[in-house]
């Protein structure tokens, strides 16, 4: 098992993601519905942040684009940021809206129903164009952002800058991270999905 601890360095990130952050809470007891739950366990969650994660664990020198609520959650989440040696610079605050929160059912070998608390609305939805640092992202060998981001401005603006200036990564990924329950409906998602394509 590898130890997180903090990374250091200059020059260009090896990864930047962008997108969904929070707090996710599983179930202690797996085969048992929320109701039945007794106890939960928390982790850092979003799958940019986990994108982040698992690259600063390979050794890679990482950072998140993101916000988080001015509460102990997003207290939490930075935290656990520094502790995977994930960099998080470019994770704002937000002091309006609080850190989001997801529940999970745990149902083996292959169900996970998953409860999004991002009301009213999610910090990392409110991360604007002129939050962010473009030429790190030019610079980074991969940019990874999901769908997510487009769903609410000022986070879509900010999101299709920041893809807009990816194109020198040796990669772009668009996580498609699809969430139904994040969009007015399914056509506004796909609208938006293809502008950022």
């Amino acid at each position: 098992m590898l130890t997180p601890q903090r990374r250091t360095g200059t020059g260009p990130f090896a990864v930047v993601t962008m997108g969904r952050i929070g707090v996710d809470l599983y179930p202690a007891q797996t085969g048992v519905a929320l109701p039945e739950v007794e106890s939960f366990n928390k982790y850092l969650g979003g799958s940019p942040t986990n994108v982040a994660v698992a690259a600063a664990r390979y050794g890679r020198r990482t950072a998140v684009i993101a916000k988080v609520g001015d509460d102990p959650f997003g207290a939490y989440v930075r935290k656990a940021l520094g502790e995977f040696g994930v960099d998080d610079r470019f994770v704002g605050t937000d002091p309006h809206n609080p850190t989001p929160i997801t529940f999970c059912e745990v149902f083996p070998p292959d169900d996970f129903p998953l409860y999004f608390y991002r009301f009213p609305k999610a910090p990392d939805l409110n991360v604007a164009a002129e939050d962010l640092d473009l030429a790190a992202v030019a610079a980074a060998d991969v940019f990874w952002a999901t769908v997510t981001g487009l769903c609410a401005e000022p986070s879509r603006t900010a999101t299709l800058a920041a893809l807009e200036a990816s194109r020198p990564c040796r990669f772009t990924v668009l996580d498609l991270d699809w969430r139904p329950m994040f969009w007015d409906s399914p056509d506004e998602g796909r609208q938006w999905v293809e502008r950022a394509l």
